[in-house]
């Protein structure tokens, strides 16, 4: 099984089982199998067993346990392992699991910031923003986690844009945008301004969305009761994390673009304009135009915090092989910065500040007012 990733990125699954097959569908999604062979930039290869490790790392507060063979770190789940490619400025690399190994766990943390270090093979990066096409132009949309990316896009949707990528967006050589594989997350409150959406959820993100509704009333008196017993309080901040998390429906791109009648996300669509989202507080929202270099420097800033556990890994192997180059993270974020400044230099980027949560329509106006 191949995948091909923003025309760019192929990644392959020899010898994968039917179990492995349909994860990888799902993750990757909207892209599908693909025909043909050749060289893989990532390649995720089945293995009976690896070999026995000779280095063990325990849970460091991170519920995580790893362990090395002298050449590879590994990552052990319910007693299989996988090894954790190598952190290099260039591939191709690769990535061996024992079968019955549960990639599910480890494509957030390893698969997906592998593949965003392969896109520099090809001249292409992945930036964390969302991404719509907007009167046949690409619109980034980027920001600090937890500042309202998706729920603008979403609101642009709503203003006729087509759904390009969630989280993060792959902005290629030639300047155009693409679809990154991974989820978009919908929160229930934004569906008050979001009719189309509301009306054409898919059923299972409308149910669970129903369900966490029930479940916030519910636990509400008890979540916003404050105690100085240290065992309340660790109990109720679990209630309030669980609540936020079921209050957020996980949908598949091509599911997204679906509900608002817009068949595959936009591949290719050319970048128009770049939007960095600063969050404030206050009622007001305003957009101003910034300069290339602050929107580079503030995008790779965040891509690198983003992908803090997959660099977290790359820590645990360079105390179990010392020989590792310490300095690889660094040199990845200023490449990336490099890049990102050559691709904005040619396009408005513009700055909102804005409150969130909100009402994301207020700011896709401002955006909106702002584009060329």
């Amino acid at each position: 099984m191949r995948f091909e990733i923003a025309g760019t990125v192929r990644l392959a699954l020899p010898d994968a089982d039917e179990r492995t097959e349909r994860v990888a569908c799902r993750e990757l999604d909207p892209y599908g199998p693909i025909a043909g062979d050749g060289n893989a930039d990532l390649t995720l290869e089945a293995m009976a067993r690896l070999p026995a490790p000779i280095d063990v790392q325990n849970p460091a507060a991170d519920n995580l346990v790893t362990a090395s063979d002298g050449t590879d770190l590994r990552v052990i789940v319910g007693g299989r392992s996988c090894t954790v490619p190598r952190l290099a400025l260039q591939g191709p690399f690769l990535l061996r699991y024992e079968r019955g190994f549960p990639l599910a766990h480890i494509f957030g943390s390893i698969v997906r910031p592998t593949i965003q270090l392969a896109l520099e093979d090809h001249e292409a990066v992945a930036v964390h923003s969302t991404g719509v096409q907007y009167d046949r132009s690409g619109v980034v949309i980027g920001g600090w986690s937890e500042s309202g990316k998706t729920e603008v896009a979403l609101a642009l949707m709503e203003l006729g844009a087509r759904f390009v990528s969630d989280k993060w967006t792959v902005v290629r050589a030639d300047s155009s945008i693409s679809p990154f594989p991974i989820s978009v997350g919908v929160r229930r409150w934004v569906l008050r301004y979001l009719p189309r959406l509301r009306r054409s959820l898919p059923t299972i993100a409308r149910a669970q969305l129903a369900v966490a509704g029930f479940a916030a009333a519910v636990t509400a008196p008890a979540r916003a009761r404050q105690s100085q017993n240290r065992l309340l309080e660790v109990a109720r901040a679990a209630v309030d994390r669980s609540v936020a998390l079921a209050e957020r429906a996980s949908v598949r791109p091509s599911d997204l673009a679906r509900a608002y009648q817009q068949g595959a996300p936009v591949v290719g669509a050319p970048l128009g304009a770049v939007v960095l989202l600063t969050t404030v507080p206050g009622p007001e929202v305003t957009a101003s135009l910034s300069d290339a270099g602050w929107g580079a420097r503030r995008l790779a800033r965040s891509a690198a915090y983003e992908r803090r556990a997959f660099f977290d890994l790359h820590r645990r192997a360079r105390y179990a092989l010392p020989e590792l180059d310490g300095e690889l993270e660094r040199a990845i974020e200023a490449r990336e910065e490099r890049r990102l400044q050559a691709s904005l230099a040619s396009v408005p980027v513009i700055e909102v500040r804005a409150p969130f949560p909100a009402d994301p329509r207020r700011v896709a106006e401002a955006i909106l007012a702002r584009l060329p």
